[in-house]
């Protein structure tokens, strides 16, 4: 048999990376209008090359500096005002982690979302972004073209996610990242820790001891922390009525809503949503 006859010179077909990945300087023209709160229903990285600017996630503000990345993940509130700052945005949705195995969106979900990098690591990720974002503006790419962009974002997520790994590395982290995962998807339906070990395949106490020694918190803790985040943002988009929000939430009651809130905030749901218009106005 001829060796050379074996060898594959087609690389596996994947989808032209433009349908799955957007890549935008920071100050492309928004489809939303960026000066009010939105809502992601997409991972978005924003790296940032130069220049300051301010916004807020999920409530947190955070002042926007030079060598900075951020990362936003669905279902998080979002408001960015630019000012000066230039740099680069990254959007993709959770259809992409077929293709860049054996990273996963889990692996995403940082506690904290600002990564503020060494000049040498931010240059690499930033020349990395500007690489991808050329290879989408054409339409006619090689497999091996289409392959080389999705290596690219490769590289970038799995460097947040080391650098994040450094930062943070402790017993069961896995156990963590994966429960944090979980938790904005899941939230509006389960409230009870045994549902998410049922999810995940392991105990309650495997659980608590991972949280507590990651984050210094139990797995009940986190998930009312979660439900009440959860409550601010509908309060804060104002779709629905407090009622329906409620009901959304699967509150047994509306008045079983109102003393969850009045317990964590010492507010009623009214008062709550005002002090939360009140900030963004």
């Amino acid at each position: 048999m001829n060796y050379k006859e074996t060898i594959q010179t087609n690389a596996v077909s994947l989808p032209h990376p433009s349908k799955l990945l957007i890549i935008e300087p920071l100050d492309y023209p928004n489809p939303y209008d960026f000066h009010h709160p939105h809502r992601h229903d997409y991972f978005e990285i924003i790296l940032i090359k130069s220049g300051t600017g301010f916004q807020l996630i999920d409530f947190t503000p955070y002042t926007i500096n030079e060598g900075q990345v951020f990362t936003v993940y669905p279902g998080q509130v979002h408001l960015m005002e630019r000012n000066t700052a230039e740099g680069m945005i990254i959007q993709f949705r959770k259809n992409i982690f077929e293709f860049i195995y054996p990273i996963k969106h889990s692996h995403l979900y940082f506690p904290e979302p600002v990564f503020t990098l060494d000049p040498e690591t931010f240059s690499h990720l930033y020349n990395l972004t500007e690489s991808m974002w050329q290879l989408l503006q054409k339409e006619d790419l090689s497999p091996f073209s289409v392959h080389k962009a999705y290596s690219y974002l490769q590289i970038i997520l799995i460097s947040l996610t080391e650098l994040h790994h450094d930062k943070t590395a402790h017993t069961n982290e896995h156990v963590v990242i994966q429960f944090l995962s979980l938790l904005p998807q899941y939230i509006k339906s389960k409230k009870k820790v045994s549902e998410y070990c049922d999810l995940m395949g392991c105990n309650p106490d495997k659980l608590n001891i991972a949280c507590k020694s990651a984050l210094g918190k139990t797995a009940l803790k986190l998930i009312h922390e979660e439900m009440l985040l959860e409550i601010r943002r509908m309060l804060l988009l104002n779709k629905h009525s407090l009622k329906e929000i409620a009901y959304e939430l699967n509150f047994d009651s509306p008045a079983n809503f109102s003393g969850f809130i009045k317990i964590y905030t010492g507010l009623t749901p009214s008062e709550l949503q005002t002090s939360i218009l009140k900030i963004f106005k």
